[in-house]
């Protein structure tokens, strides 16, 4: 369960920019459906979980934040989740940072920006970034 726990938490914090946390969210960068492609530990690309490319995020405009399976052939046997967690949500600090937490928890604050059409979701200190594409 902890597992299952930890790969929801990085599929959120990896699928997130902006100008300030007042501002129309409609319009924020991170608004849309995203599937993590790509991660990267100190500039070095390692492998996704089995289950991350089998799911996509959502960044919605009321700042809620949900997530499913894709549904195709190839969807692994052990990623068998199927409904999506409610009261994730987010908060634009500004300066491309982001809060992502469940219901009113603390949360973890990450660096979001674009890469052309990609969401390129970064720790604060560099370390980690996953890149996400459109879905």
């Amino acid at each position: 369960m902890t597992k299952l726990k930890l790969t929801f938490l990085l599929l959120i914090v990896a699928t997130m920019l902006g100008c300030s946390s007042d501002d129309d969210s409609s319009s924020d960068i991170i608004i849309g459906k995203w599937r993590p492609i790509a991660r990267f530990e100190s500039n070095v690309q390692v492998d996704l979980s089995t289950c991350e490319p089998h799911f996509y995020t959502e960044y919605r405009a009321d700042k809620s934040i949900l997530s499913d399976r894709i549904i195709t052939n190839e969807f692994p046997e052990e990623c068998g989740i199927v409904a999506t967690e409610l009261g994730w949500n987010w908060r634009n600090l500004g300066n491309s940072q982001y809060r992502i937490r469940y219901l009113e928890e603390q949360g973890t604050v990450v660096k979001i920006y674009r890469d052309g059409e990609n969401l390129v979701i970064e720790s604060l200190d560099g370390v980690t970034r996953t890149v996400m594409e459109p879905f």
